[in-house]
């Protein structure tokens, strides 16, 4: 897909859709800004492109925006700090995020927001050294990156609102903070919700394998802590299903772990003990040592079985 054509293919697949101009641009753009952009009179800006695409269930990775030599610059802090994100990797994460506050201005309401966002995960510097932020805090730092473009945003409502891929991955985080402060419920009501929305609003594949593995894995580990072993197994076995098809690996140990965990509570030993010695491999594979270890001790504990 081309960069000049961005805005009609926007414009196309909205109506294809059925989402009106005014649920897409809200919190984004003005509405004469989006009549430009589907008019291709005016091109979009790096993170107004990325986030309209994610609101149309596309994965904005898969088409060509025009950039110039400091987008670009951008665009690859950006992969960069969701990347090292991912991997836990936070102090180089927070590196990068301060050459990114050096490249835009704080009048750019969607950067800023990537930024909050990249903070609330990666923690803060204190004394030369990286900490984390806690929960509430880190609840707090999302809720207001989640307000920047979606106004009084209400997590019993989650339906309600056009969201990015971006967004979704927030909601999981939010979710763990209320898991990880005690309030369990409310923590699966918002995974209830988020499960939903990609069929929904009819991601693409590549969007959809984005986010699908992440909201399985969690849920389903909550799911486990609850004593729901049936729900914990059918969640679970969903995103390996997906991952494997999709040749996505980096969350099947964690997904084979909680499938494992569930078949030990509900009395199937054998198939639990296949389950851990396929998670064991899958994190081997990616040289994912600490999660090895979180499993070798499991099968240890529960079924005197040695990995190594």
């Amino acid at each position: 897909m081309q960069g000049y054509n961005i805005g009609y293919y926007i414009r196309r697949i909205r109506k294809e859709r059925g989402i009106c101009q005014e649920v897409l641009y809200e919190g984004l753009c003005s509405r004469s800004t989006l009549h430009r952009i589907e008019s291709g009179e005016q091109q979009p800006g790096l993170f107004v492109a990325s986030q309209l695409l994610q609101r149309l269930g596309l994965d904005e990775s898969s088409f060509l925006l025009p950039l110039g030599p400091q987008d670009f610059e951008i665009s690859n802090l950006q992969k960069e700090i969701i990347s090292l994100n991912a991997q836990s990797r936070f102090a180089e994460a927070l590196e990068k995020i301060a050459r990114l506050e050096t490249l835009v201005v704080p009048q750019d309401k969607l950067a800023q927001q990537f930024i909050l966002r990249a903070k609330a995960l990666a923690g803060y510097e204190c004394d030369g050294k990286r900490c984390p932020y806690d929960y509430p805090t880190q609840r707090q730092m999302l809720m207001q990156a989640l307000d920047m473009t979606h106004p009084n945003f209400d997590l019993e409502k989650i339906e309600r609102c056009l969201l990015s891929i971006e967004d979704m991955k927030s909601l999981n985080q939010i979710a763990i903070t209320y898991s990880e402060t005690g309030d369990r419920r409310f923590a699966i009501r918002i995974y209830e919700q988020l499960m939903k929305y990609p069929r929904n609003r009819l991601f693409n594949n590549e969007a959809l394998l984005t986010v699908t593995p992440m909201l399985c894995y969690n849920f389903s580990r909550l799911l486990g802590r609850e004593r729901r072993y049936e729900e914990e197994l059918e969640i679970a076995q969903y995103g390996y299903d997906i991952s494997l098809k999709y040749d996505k690996a980096r969350l099947l140990g964690g997904l084979l772990l909680n499938m494992g965990c569930a078949l030990h509570e509900l009395g199937r030993d054998e198939e639990s003990k296949e389950k851990l010695i396929d998670s064991y491999y899958a994190y081997r594979l990616i040289n994912n040592k600490k999660s090895c270890a979180l499993v070798a001790n499991y099968a240890k504990g529960k079924y005197d079985i040695i990995l190594e």
